[in-house]
């Protein structure tokens, strides 16, 4: 049947790639493809790794196991990792799914934490056809964009309650204020 979810390892639906770009060795380099690094964008260089959108994962130090969804003809530097998606896997729905599976609980080292995709490639997972993965990503995207729709509005709303207070204590301090 159709509708049904495969058990399968997620080392089953993606593939692991490396990067062994320093950041040092980007000094002298500009061009027009990005390249990224655990805090997110670094600059543009003049090569890319990657043709097509990728998820990378931080594999060493800080915010070890968190993901970036990334876009064609970029890289990352060698702190991070690519991940790929095999075929009839919608790269959004992996995406997501490596955030549900908390990465970061396969770190090691103390010193500097690192993860290995060869430990985090035996996670069991379910997985549905390609129309039903890009059904839930699509749900995911717009309920996240209607999460910070509804995040905007509470921070305005915040805001202004901030300005009437200020108002409203100005106004008692200068005697303007009547009960």
């Amino acid at each position: 049947n159709n509708d049904s979810w495969e058990k399968k390892k997620l080392k089953d639906i993606c593939d692991k790639g490396s990067s062994n770009i320093s950041q040092k060795q980007l000094k002298e380099i500009e061009g027009e493809y990005p390249i990224y690094g655990a805090s997110g964008f670094i600059k543009k260089i003049d090569f890319y790794h990657q043709k097509s959108k990728y998820i990378a994962v931080i594999k060493d130090g800080s915010g070890v196991g968190r993901t970036m969804l990334l876009p064609e003809k970029s890289s990352v530097i060698g702190t991070l990792q690519y991940i790929i998606p095999k075929e009839n896997i919608d790269i959004k729905f992996l995406y997501y799914l490596l955030q549900s599976l908390e990465l970061a609980k396969y770190t090691q080292g103390a010193a500097i934490p690192h993860i290995y995709f060869r430990d985090y490639g035996e996670a069991n997972i379910y997985v549905p056809n390609l129309q039903v993965q890009h059904s839930i990503a699509e749900k995911i995207e717009t309920k996240y964009f209607n999460l910070q729709a509804l995040e905007t509005n509470y921070r305005r709303t915040i805001s202004d309650c901030d300005e009437l207070k200020q108002s409203i204590l100005r106004k008692a301090f200068e005697g303007e204020l009547t009960l």
